[in-house]
């Protein structure tokens, strides 16, 4: 029988391969205020997240001023109960935008799991960038809270 800490790694692992819509949070420059913004989530073969983001944006401007950020996923919230109480996984870490090669497995996993940005992804202003996530806090249901590092749960 697998701990309950396992149990919630092994479900935040889950979460991530999904993908999906997430919570992105960056620093703006100058002033250092956080900022938060959505975007759609894939991952690399190392559960690396990867998103597809415009140099229009804000958010990539402060990813481009300062690459700390950190990224929340969650599970369907219960309709019938408290949120609070969904699976979520929040990784801390820095972004970087990728290049050739790296490039074509992100794009790869990005357009299997959201195939309606192939409309904008070969766009000029649009790029992949990938979470070099250093710590995971999990969160796996009412008082089953854990902080891990990233290369544990990737390696789980």
């Amino acid at each position: 029988m697998e701990s309950p800490k396992r149990d919630g790694m092994a479900a935040a692992q889950r979460l991530l391969r999904a993908g999906g819509t997430g919570a992105l949070a960056v620093l703006e420059p100058g002033a250092g205020s956080p900022m938060v913004t959505m975007v759609n989530t894939a991952v690399d073969s190392g559960l690396r997240p990867v998103i597809l983001i415009s140099n229009l944006s804000l958010h990539t401007r402060c990813l481009m001023a300062d690459p700390r950020a950190s990224l929340m996923l969650h599970d369907i919230f219960p309709a019938d109960g408290d949120p609070q109480t969904a699976l979520r996984v929040t990784l801390s870490g820095r972004f970087e935008k990728l290049a050739e090669p790296e490039e074509e497995e992100a794009a790869k996993a990005f357009l299997t799991r959201h195939p309606y940005a192939e409309l904008y992804a070969g766009f000029g202003d649009f790029a992949f960038w990938r979470l070099a996530a250093e710590q995971a806090h999990i969160v796996a249901g009412f008082g089953r809270a854990y902080d891990v590092r990233f290369v544990d749960l990737a390696a789980l």
